[in-house]
C-alpha cells in the first residue's frame, strides 16, 4: 500500500483526496438503507403520477360540462379562430392539436404560442438525443465500476500532499447496489477506459444542441419577418428617447423625421409630457364613472335610488351626488388637456422654417416604396396652428401672463434665497403651485414617431440620429397598451441609476435565496429530518412507509418556493426603467432563469456537503468546482424528483385552472354583478371568469431553461434523466397545445421577442454544462477524455460568436426588400389604425360618461342636487332667523 502511493504523483494524490471525501460527504450516502433512490423515484412518480391523472379525469368532466371556463376561445365570438371552434370529444383533442401546423397555431394563437410550443419541442428532441445516447452510456457504467481498483485518502483533508499518513480503500462505486446509482457516471471507477463513452456522448448532444439551434434560426427569422410586417401600430412606430431641446414638441419632432425622411412617409409624432395631475385627476373620474353606473343599476334592476353615507356622517343620494362629481371632474379635466393642448401648439410655432421646407424637399426613399394616401389628412402645418392659436388667442394669452408672473417671481426668489436661504424658495414654489395651478404640460425628452411605410420606419431605427451616445436613440416601440407612461422619459443617469440598483437587489436576493433553498434540499433526506425532529426515528421503525413520504417534502418545498420568484422579480424589473412590458418581460425571464439554474440547480447539487465545507471553499475557492464536480452525480434522484413534482402538479393545476376559478369566484362574491358589463369587469384588479386570461410566458420559458440545464449535464453521466425529461416535455406539449388553442388570449402577443433571450440563455447552459462535464471527467482521473472536451467548449463558445454576428440581428429587423414589397401590396390601406395609437391616454377624453348614463342625465341630476343644496341653505336661514 505504501508503495502504490509512494509512485503515485502528487496531482494523483490531490485528486482522489479530494473525490473520496466529497463522495463521503456527498447526500448520496446520507440516504438510509430503506430508502433507496429508485425507491423515492418511483414513489414520487406513483405519488405525482397519480395526482396527474385525476386532475386530467377532472379536466376532461368539467371541460364539457363548464366550456366558458375550460374552452373559452370555443365560446365567445370575437375569440373564436378555426382551431378552436370544434371542441372535439373527450380525448380526441389530444391526438387533434398535434395536427395543426406552426403556420396555423402563428395565425390563430400568436408569434409567441408558437415560439413556446417550438421551444418545447426542441427539448423533446434534446431529450431524444440523451435517449440515444443512453444505449451505449447505460452498459458502459453499469459495467465500469472495478472494486478493486484503489482510491488514496489522507486521514486529514487539509494535510499538506507530502503527509505520509494515507491509506488505501477499494473504490465507492463497488457500495452503489441502487440500480440508479449503477447505470450512472458515479459508478465508473477512476481511470477507467469506459468514461470514454461520457466524452462521446458530450460531443453528440451538445453537437446535436447547435445544430436545432442554427435550424431554429432559420425558423424564427421567417416568421418573426411574418409577424413585423403585419398591421400593427408597434411595426410602423419608433420610440425616441434624449431628444435634443430643440426638437421637443409634436411639431418639430415630426418636421425633423420628414426633413430626413419623406413627408408622406412620416404620419405624426407625439412628444410626452408631464401631466401626473391630470392622471391623477383622470383616475379619479374612473373611479367616480364606477360608482354612478353601479348606483344607476341599482335603480334600473331594484327599482330604488340608493343612498351612501358621507365622511361627516350624512346621508346623501348617490346617483345626484355622484353626478355631480363627475361633472366637476369632466369641467377640471377639460380644462387641464385644452391648457397642454394649447402649450403645444404655443412650442409648435417655433418650428425652424428651414426645417419646414427640407421637410417638404429632401427625401431619402424612393416615393414608390412609400404608402402614403394623398386622401389622407396630414399633420397640421404651421399656419394652421397659428390660426388655431388666434382662435385661443385669449387662452393664449392668459398662458404667456401665467408663465410670465412664474418666471419673474422664481428669479427674484432666487435672488432672495442666495441672501435668506433655500428654505424660502421652496416655500414660494409651493404658494406659486397654488396661485398659478398645476404644472402639467412640462416636456419630457421622448416620444413616439409613426410611420406609414416599414420601409422607412425599419431605415429610422437603424439609423444614427446624434453625434452624442444615447442622444437622440430609436428603437422599436413597445405595442400602445404594454407602453409603461412612467418611464417615458426619464434621464440617462436615472435609467442606469435605476438599472444597477435593480441589479444589486437581485443579486442579494439570490444570496438570501441560497438559505431557505440548501435547507429545504437538506430535508430529502429522512437522516437529516431525524437529527430536526425528535422522535422520528422510533416513528420510521413503527412505520417504514413514512420514509418514502417525507422523502417528498424538499421537493414539493422548492416547487412552492420558486412559485414566489416571478412576483418579487417583478418588482425589480419595473424598476430597470423599461419602456414596455416586453422588454420587462425579457429581462424577467433572465432573471428567473439566472436565479433558478443557481438556487434549483448548484445549490441544490451541493446543499449536501456545502455547509460542512464552507470553511474549507473559504480557504480554497478552486475546492468549489471539484464539490460541485463530485456532488452532481450524486444528486440525480433530487433532480428527478423535482422534475417530476414541478411537472405532474403544475400540468395539473394548469389544467384545472385552479387559481384563476378560485379568484373568479372571489371577484363573483365581492364584485358588482347587477348587469352583465358588472359581471364582465374587473373588479379590484381580479378578472372575471369571462375575461380571458393571458400567458405568464417569462415563467414558462424559465421552467424550460432549468429542464434543458439539467438536461444537457445528466443526459451524459445520468442517461435515466433523459427519459424522465422525454416524458415531462411530452406532457407540457400536450397541455399547453390545448391552453392555447382553447384558453388563453392572444392580447399579450409579443411577436416572440422572449426567443431571442431564452436562446442565449440556453448557450449559457450548454458553456456551463460543458464546464461542469470536463470537471467531473477529471475528477474520475480520465486525462485524455477531459483534454478532449474542450476543444467542444471552444466550438460552443465559437458557435455563439458567429450566431451574435448577424443572425440576432436580422431576427431584430426586417430585410429592405421584405418592406418594399409590403408597402407596395399595402399601397392603398386605410392608415386609420395608427393615428392617435401613441398619445397618452389621459389626453384622448375630455369629457366621459358611463354607459348608462347620457350627458343629458348628468344636467338632470345635477340640478336636482343643486335644488337640494338650495334647500339646505334655506332651512339653515330660516333655523337661524
Amino acid at each position: 500500500m505504501e508503495d502504490h502511493h509512494d509512485e503515485a504523483s502528487p496531482l494523483l494524490l490531490v485528486l482522489q483526496k479530494e473525490l473520496r471525501r466529497n463522495l463521503v460527504d456527498s447526500e448520496i450516502d446520507a440516504i438510509p438503507d430503506s430508502v433507496s433512490p429508485s425507491e423515492v423515484i418511483v414513489s414520487t412518480f406513483k405519488i405525482y403520477g397519480s395526482i396527474f391523472l385525476v386532475c386530467f379525469a377532472m379536466f376532461l368532466v368539467l371541460r364539457a360540462k363548464f366550456p366558458l371556463v375550460y374552452t373559452y376561445n370555443s365560446r365567445v365570438l370575437k375569440h373564436i379562430t378555426p382551431l378552436s371552434r370544434n371542441r372535439h370529444g373527450s380525448l380526441q383533442w389530444i391526438p387533434r392539436v398535434f395536427t395543426y401546423t406552426d403556420d396555423e397555431i402563428f395565425q390563430h394563437c400568436g408569434m409567441a404560442a408558437i415560439v413556446y410550443l417550438r421551444f418545447l419541442r426542441l427539448g423533446f428532441k434534446l431529450s431524444l438525443v440523451g435517449i440515444f445516447n443512453s444505449f451505449f452510456l447505460i452498459p458502459s457504467n453499469l459495467y465500469g465500476c472495478n472494486p478493486a481498483t484503489p482510491v488514496v485518502v489522507t486521514d486529514d483533508a487539509t494535510t499538506n500532499i507530502t503527509n505520509t499518513n494515507t491509506t488505501a480503500t477499494k473504490d465507492i462505486c463497488a457500495s452503489l447496489t441502487d440500480r440508479v446509482e449503477k447505470i450512472a457516471l458515479s459508478h465508473v471507477s477512476p481511470g477507467e477506459e469506459n468514461i470514454w463513452a461520457t466524452t462521446v456522448a458530450a460531443y453528440i448532444i451538445f453537437g446535436s444542441a447547435m445544430y436545432f439551434i442554427f435550424q431554429e434560426f432559420e425558423w424564427f427569422t421567417e416568421y418573426r419577418h411574418k409577424f413585423c410586417t403585419q398591421p400593427r401600430p408597434d411595426n410602423y412606430t419608433v420610440y425616441v428617447s434624449h431628444i435634443p431641446e430643440e426638437y421637443r414638441s409634436d411639431g418639430k419632432l415630426l418636421h425633423y423625421f420628414r426633413s430626413i425622411f419623406t413627408k408622406d412617409a412620416v404620419l405624426e409624432a407625439s412628444v410626452a409630457m408631464d401631466i401626473s395631475n391630470l392622471e391623477k385627476k383622470v383616475q379619479e373620474r374612473a373611479k367616480v364613472m364606477e360608482k354612478l353606473e353601479h348606483a344607476v343599476n341599482i335603480r334600473n334592476v331594484k327599482g330604488f335610488e340608493p343612498k351612501h353615507g358621507n365622511p361627516l356622517g350624512e346621508t346623501l343620494e348617490s346617483i345626484p351626488t355622484f353626478a355631480a362629481e363627475l361633472n366637476t371632474l369632466n369641467d377640471e379635466i377639460k380644462v387641464q388637456i385644452e391648457e397642454i393642448e394649447n402649450k403645444k401648439m404655443i412650442q409648435d410655432q417655433d418650428v425652424p422654417s428651414d426645417l419646414v421646407e427640407q421637410s417638404e424637399q429632401v427625401s431619402l426613399v424612393d416615393d414608390e416604396n412609400t404608402t402614403a394616401n394623398d386622401n389622407q389628412s396630414q399633420e397640421p402645418s404651421v399656419s394652421s396652428i397659428e390660426e388655431e392659436v388666434k382662435h385661443h388667442g385669449k387662452l393664449s394669452t392668459l398662458t404667456k401672463n401665467i408663465t410670465s408672473f412664474r418666471n419673474l417671481t422664481l428669479d427674484t426668489m432666487k435672488g432672495a434665497a442666495g441672501t435668506v436661504g433655500g428654505t424660502i424658495l421652496n416655500s414660494a414654489n409651493m404658494a406659486l403651485n397654488l396661485i398659478t395651478g398645476s404644472q402639467d404640460g412640462t416636456v419630457r425628452d421622448a416620444g413616439f414617431v409613426t410611420f406609414s411605410s416599414l420601409l422607412v420606419k425599419n431605415q429610422c431605427v437603424q439609423t444614427i440620429h446624434h453625434s452624442t451616445p444615447f442622444t437622440f436613440y430609436t428603437m422599436n416601440a413597445p405595442r400602445p397598451r404594454d407602453v409603461v407612461w412612467g418611464n417615458v422619459g426619464k434621464s440617462h443617469k436615472e435609467q442606469q441609476l435605476s438599472y444597477l440598483l435593480a441589479q444589486g437587489a437581485t443579486i442579494a436576493t439570490c444570496l438570501f435565496w441560497t438559505i431557505p433553498v440548501s435547507f429545504l434540499s437538506s430535508l430529502s433526506e429522512v437522516e437529516k429530518l431525524q437529527e430536526l425532529i425528535p422522535g422520528l426515528e422510533k416513528a420510521l421503525v413503527k412505520n417504514p412507509w413514512l420514509a418514502s413520504l417525507l422523502a417528498q417534502l424538499s421537493p414539493l418545498m422548492l416547487v412552492l418556493l420558486t412559485s414566489l420568484l416571478p412576483v418579487i422579480l417583478t418588482v425589480y424589473c419595473k424598476k430597470e426603467g423599461h419602456i414596455g412590458s416586453d422588454t420587462l418581460h425579457a429581462s424577467l425571464l433572465t432573471k428567473l432563469a439566472m436565479f433558478m439554474i443557481v438556487q434549483i440547480f448548484f445549490v441544490q447539487a451541493l446543499s449536501g456537503s456545502l455547509f460542512s465545507s464552507l470553511a474549507e471553499i473559504a480557504e480554497k475557492p478552486t475546492l468549489a468546482v471539484t464539490l460541485l464536480a463530485t456532488s452532481l452525480p450524486a444528486q440525480v434522484k433530487a433532480f428527478i424528483q423535482y422534475v417530476q413534482v414541478q411537472n405532474f402538479l403544475g400540468c395539473g393545476l394548469e389544467l384545472l385552472r385552479i387559481p384563476r376559478v378560485v379568484m373568479a369566484l372571489i371577484r363573483e362574491r365581492i364584485g358588482p354583478n347587477l348587469t352583465e358589463k358588472e359581471r364582465s369587469t374587473p373588479y379590484m384588479g381580479i378578472l372575471p371568469i369571462t375575461e380571458p386570461a393571458e400567458m405568464e410566458y417569462p415563467m414558462l420559458f424559465a421552467e424550460m431553461i432549468l429542464y434543458f440545464m439539467i438536461n444537457l449535464v445528466y443526459s451524459c453521466i445520468a442517461p435515466i434523466m433523459s427519459y424522465i425529461l422525454l416524458v415531462c416535455f411530452g406532457l407540457l406539449s400536450v397541455v399547453f397545445r390545448h391552453q392555447l388553442i382553447y384558453t388563453y388570449s392572444t392580447e399579450n402577443d409579443d411577436g416572440g421577442k422572449l426567443w431571442s433571450s431564452a436562446i442565449m440563455l440556453l448557450i449559457t447552459c450548454m458553456i456551463v454544462s460543458e464546464l461542469t462535464l470536463i470537471g467531473i471527467v477529471f475528477l474520475k482521473l480520465a486525462f485524455i477524455p477531459g483534454v478532449l472536451l474542450v476543444p467542444l467548449i471552444v466550438c460552443t463558445f465559437l458557435f455563439a460568436s458567429y450566431l451574435k454576428q448577424q443572425h440576432f440581428k436580422v431576427t431584430e429587423f426586417v430585410p429592405s426588400t421584405v418592406c418594399a414589397v409590403m408597402d407596395r401590396k399595402n399601397r392603398n390601406m386605410d392608415l386609420d389604425f395608427l393615428k392617435g395609437e401613441y398619445k397618452q391616454s389621459a389626453l384622448t377624453e375630455k369629457i366621459a360618461y358611463p354607459d348608462n348614463f347620457t350627458k343629458e342625465d348628468s344636467v338632470v341630476y345635477a340640478k336636482k342636487a343643486s335644488d337640494v343644496d338650495e334647500d339646505i341653505e334655506h332651512a339653515v336661514v330660516v333655523d337661524e332667523n
